[in-house]
């Protein structure tokens, strides 16, 4: 049970769908805060284009995914809620995002730093998450389920600390320093903070709404979490890749895209695991899912790559690519398609 569930007790759906709403509003300004604040403290130290992009502003804006993690493991004791949000934060940023930047600001340069460094890097993170959790049924008695231990959980963190070396050492990151503006920092951090409480305020109320929904629709927490929570805990990702786009900042938008990927399956994932002391999760049910995921995150690669640079015309391909997504999903939910059974999906336990 959250603490609003304790705070206003037994509600109607639709009153915890407006508590949700308002919970997903105040995540945005949050959110909004945080970026704007870590930006301008960036700006401050002179720190580059690229690693703001793929860094710091990532790891900022996923701080709502990183507060659905800690809640659905230390408040719900549900490691699925949270896991189901990250998984599909992952397929909305590496789809809806690049498509926004392109479809409302033109076709979108990348760079070779992007597509060889970023990207491929996230997608050894997926497959290294895919690794994990296939490893993970070796110490099970069967094969749907895997046991993930605070270890491998350890392993992954060790995997993004990597990461962070690549991008703050590559050469494209120390080419387009960006002048120091001057900025309060006290003040800022200040913001950031208060910003950090916001979204963990909103985000619980976002995930009571999940849970709730769950129960009503009699649907396995997952799927609510793959769908709708995602969407809403990734709007200000969205927001923020726009922002960049029409600012001139499109190569950092996507490297935003990636960065925050990386950051969520190997770093945010793995501190669940490790708070929650280890996890159970269905292998029949993430197999799909993070297949789906792999493929997908290949082909913008390779439209990235192709001229470097995502076209407008592509971008609504990822639209097209996502909207899929959320078919299966639905499908999913009312039994059409079996490709994550029922009993897999309630085996997804902390």
């Amino acid at each position: 049970m959250t603490v609003l569930q304790e705070l206003v007790g037994d509600q109607s759906l639709a009153v915890w769908i407006v508590l949700g709403a308002i919970g997903f509003l105040l995540t945005w300004k949050g959110a909004n805060v945080i970026e704007s604040t870590t930006s301008k403290i960036s700006d401050h130290f002179g720190v580059s284009q690229a690693i703001q992009g793929g860094l710091i502003v990532a790891a900022a804006t996923s701080f709502p995914e990183l507060a659905i993690i800690l809640i659905s493991v230390l408040v719900l004791g549900d490691f699925g809620v949270g896991a189901g949000a990250l998984i599909g934060t992952a397929v909305f940023n590496i789809l809806v995002i690049p498509a926004a930047v392109s479809i409302t600001s033109g076709d979108t340069t990348t760079t070779q730093g992007i597509v060889y460094r970023d990207a491929i890097f996230y997608m050894v993170a997926v497959l290294a998450l895919f690794g994990v959790i296939a490893l993970g049924v070796l110490g099970t008695d069967g094969r749907e389920i895997a046991r993930i231990t605070p270890q491998m959980g350890v392993g992954l963190v060790v995997l993004y600390g990597v990461y962070v070396i690549l991008l703050a050492g590559g050469k494209s990151g120390a080419s387009d320093l960006k002048r120091a503006e001057s900025t309060n920092v006290p003040k800022q951090a200040g913001l950031f903070a208060v910003g950090l409480v916001v979204v963990l305020v909103g985000v619980e109320s976002m995930v009571t709404m999940t849970v709730q929904i769950a129960d009503a629709l009699d649907a396995p927490s997952f799927l609510i979490s793959v769908t709708v929570l995602s969407a809403l805990s990734s709007f200000p990702d969205l927001l923020v890749g726009v922002k960049m786009g029409k600012a001139g900042d499109k190569r950092a938008a996507i490297a935003n895209v990636f960065g925050t990927n990386t950051f969520n399956l190997v770093a945010a994932l793995p501190i669940g695991v490790i708070l929650a002391g280890g996890v159970s999760i269905g292998f029949l049910t993430s197999v799909p899912l993070l297949l789906f995921l792999f493929y997908t995150t290949l082909v913008v690669v390779v439209m990235a790559a192709t001229d470097f640079e995502i076209t407008t015309e592509e971008g609504y391909v990822f639209l097209a690519m996502y909207v899929a997504f959320l078919g299966w999903m639905t499908a999913e939910a009312f039994g059409i398609t079996t490709f994550l059974t029922e009993s897999t999906l309630r085996t997804i336990v902390g």
